[in-house]
């Protein structure tokens, strides 16, 4: 089996193995009280460790005052903070605070595919085995994310 067919099969196991048994825990998205493009903008912030607020209206398709709107009401709340650019003060980059980035953490990780109760079903070296390649698969995310 080549490289290309490996990869669809992992990606179809794994399909199978969140249709089969996905935990699902809304109750983070439930409480979330903010807009769609407030979150929008909460995750282009969280993408860098500070962002131009022209660069983040860029990017968002819209006017430099109604990222600033945005921002506003992110900053009200505490889930990002506005500095001064080191280089040019008069620039105001954007960046998410540790509020935001917790709250972030808890939206990403409010469904998983694997539960407690499947991993209890494993033998002690089955579960080595999942524990070495989700290390594996970590490392790769990490690799990945510095090259991007």
């Amino acid at each position: 089996m080549g490289q290309a067919e490996e990869i669809r099969d992992i990606l179809k196991v794994q399909d199978q193995l969140i249709h089969e048994r996905a935990v699902w825990d809304a109750g983070p998205w439930l409480e979330l009280d903010m807009s769609t493009p407030q979150f929008k903008a909460l995750l282009l912030i969280s993408e860098e460790e500070g962002i131009r607020m022209r660069e983040l209206a860029r990017k968002m398709g819209g006017s430099f005052s109604n990222a600033t709107v945005l921002v506003d009401r992110l900053v009200e709340r505490g889930l990002v903070e506005r500095l001064a650019e080191p280089e040019d003060r008069r620039v105001v980059l954007v960046r998410v605070s540790q509020e935001g980035r917790f709250l972030i953490e808890q939206l990403v990780t409010s469904w998983r595919a694997i539960s407690p109760s499947i991993l209890e079903t494993l033998a002690p070296e089955e579960l080595d085995t999942v524990r070495d390649a989700l290390r594996i698969l970590l490392k790769a995310a990490q690799q990945d994310q510095k090259s991007n």
